[in-house]
């Protein structure tokens, strides 16, 4: 018998990538700085099935947003090299091909270039849980590194801002649809974390027009709503 909570070890990695990933431990944001200030990071993850804790990562895609812009380069789109591909139903819904799953990065070197294009940034996902969690599992456990990056949610901020609208908004279309905000493509991870950004730039307008004028305070209010009742 296999005992289930066997604990896995991170491969080896080489002189130059092992000092990559030190450098990584140094990184450290200031959320107290004005929100246009910050360097934003909004990220979006394709996965072989909704189980953050086991289902594989294949997919990340980035974008970063400076000075109240998105920057379209660089931005990072990286596949992760599965041993095997995942099941024909999965692939209908994120579409990567079973030759590219068979042919993407090795995953720590894929990781390594997900954590320094994303620097101490805050991180932004829509749902942002689950991307939190992948990517946190995912860099455990190739590169044996726990990073407290701080992570805020679209979908959280959409709806502390604009209530109303979020009873009929639940998906990241829903509020695209909503703001009028036309994306190029969706359904990929670099085109999903662009449509993100296209959103996450409107919150941000929100925020300041409700005189929220740091990160610090925008994670403190998305922290409140926790304990809110649900209207």
């Amino acid at each position: 018998m296999i005992w289930p909570f066997t604990r896995t070890h991170p491969p080896t990695l080489d002189a130059a990538r092992s000092a990559r990933r030190d450098a990584l431990r140094k990184q450290a944001v200031d959320l107290k700085r004005p929100l246009a200030d910050l360097r934003w990071v909004v990220v979006d993850v394709e996965t072989g099935g909704l189980d953050a804790a086991r289902d594989p990562l294949l997919a990340i895609g980035a974008v970063a947003i400076e000075q109240g812009r998105i920057v379209f380069a660089p931005s990072l789109e990286i596949g992760l090299r599965q041993a095997h591909s995942t099941a024909p139903s999965n692939i209908l819904i994120h579409g990567i091909s079973g030759t590219e799953q068979r042919a993407g990065q090795a995953p720590h070197a894929a990781l390594l270039d997900w954590l320094e294009f994303a620097q101490g940034s805050p991180r932004v996902a829509f749902h942002a849980a689950f991307d939190q969690a992948v990517l946190q599992r995912e860099v455990r456990a190739q590169l044996g590194l726990s990073l407290q990056a701080p992570w805020f949610d679209a979908a959280v901020i959409a709806s502390l801002f604009f209530p109303e609208a979020a009873r009929r908004c639940r998906q990241l279309d829903d509020w695209l649809a909503h703001f009028g905000i036309a994306v190029y493509a969706r359904h990929g991870a670099l085109a999903d974390a662009y449509a993100t950004a296209e959103l996450w730039l409107v919150l941000l307008a929100a925020a300041r027009r409700e005189n929220i004028a740091t990160a610090h305070q925008l994670q403190k209010l998305a922290r409140a709503r926790r304990w809110l009742p649900a209207h």
